[in-house]
């Protein structure tokens, strides 16, 4: 896979980079504690800094939530095809839509969902077809509309969407990521006040899974997943054990985390990683085999 900034993961990498993460899932990922103190760069802020944290603090009478950020170029930044790397791990399903007489090709609706049983759920109430692509097929090209890098081949429906989007008139249609209802109520719990269209992230202080590339900071797209692996470590014996019962959580956004990839925001952005929920990349790969 190229690291320049005009190529991005082929067919086979984004089947294959959903399988491999269900593997590992499988297998029982060991989440290993980091020290939040260790130095990741030239400064001494730590490797739990990478992550955008959204606060909600109180102004004039009315809670504000706000994205903990330092000046563009601070650090690192990534290539978009870095970047797409990462997004290539995560499944999202669309619904195609198939005219009734059948004489069109089916069309793409624009919410496009984080959570398999969601959209199975629009989808047996509308008669559309649930289908499988990975993030990093509609972020750019679609949700954010600035285009598309070298990659896989879209399918047929995302093709014809960006066709769409490029045609006169067309930059009035807009397509949103979906997140699941877990993840909307846990970020609501958090009193975290999100837009239209953003997706919560969750993390958790002193969690980290070991890869061969150096500790990776995961980031879920549900809650639970991430209260599951920080239980997992603290019971894991050694010095996690005498971790606190409960996880501090961080909450997020996948925008957040975009920008701050792409602008140097954060440290050490390049050790975030994506995790989906178990259960959309069991049914994405069954999808993707079909």
């Amino acid at each position: 896979m190229s690291s320049t900034d005009d190529d991005g993961p082929g067919t086979a990498v984004v089947i294959a980079g959903v399988v491999g993460v269900i593997i590992l899932l499988a297998s029982s990922f060991v989440p290993m504690m980091m020290d939040m103190q260790a130095p990741v760069q030239s400064n001494s802020m730590g490797l739990g800094d990478a992550v955008a944290t959204k606060s909600t603090s109180t102004v004039n009478g009315e809670k504000a939530t706000t994205s903990m950020r330092f000046q563009e170029g601070s650090f690192e930044s990534l290539s978009r095809a870095n970047i797409q790397e990462k997004l290539n791990r995560v499944p999202v399903f669309y619904l195609a839509n198939t005219a009734k007489d059948g004489t069109s090709s089916p069309t793409m609706d624009q919410n496009i969902y984080i959570s398999y049983e969601d959209a199975t759920k629009v989808a047996s109430s509308s008669g559309a077809t649930v289908k499988v692509t990975t993030l990093d097929q509609v972020t750019y090209p679609l949700v954010l509309k600035r285009g598309r890098m070298r990659m896989a081949p879209p399918p047929p429906e995302i093709a014809q969407a960006e066709t769409a989007l490029m045609a006169e008139g067309g930059s009035d249609m807009t397509f949103k990521l979906v997140p699941s209802d877990s993840a909307l109520k846990a970020a609501k719990e958090t009193e975290m006040d999100l837009a239209d269209g953003d997706v919560p992230l969750f993390a958790s202080d002193r969690l980290a899974f070991a890869s061969p590339k150096g500790p990776e900071v995961p980031l879920f797209f549900e809650k639970a997943d991430c209260v599951t692996s920080y239980e997992r470590l603290r019971s894991g014996g050694g010095p996690s054990s005498r971790l606190p019962a409960e996880p501090t959580i961080r909450t997020t956004t996948l925008a957040d985390e975009l920008y701050s990839m792409e602008k140097g925001t954060r440290p050490s952005v390049k050790q975030l990683q994506f995790y989906s929920a178990e259960y959309d990349l069991i049914h994405a790969a069954e999808l993707f085999g079909q």
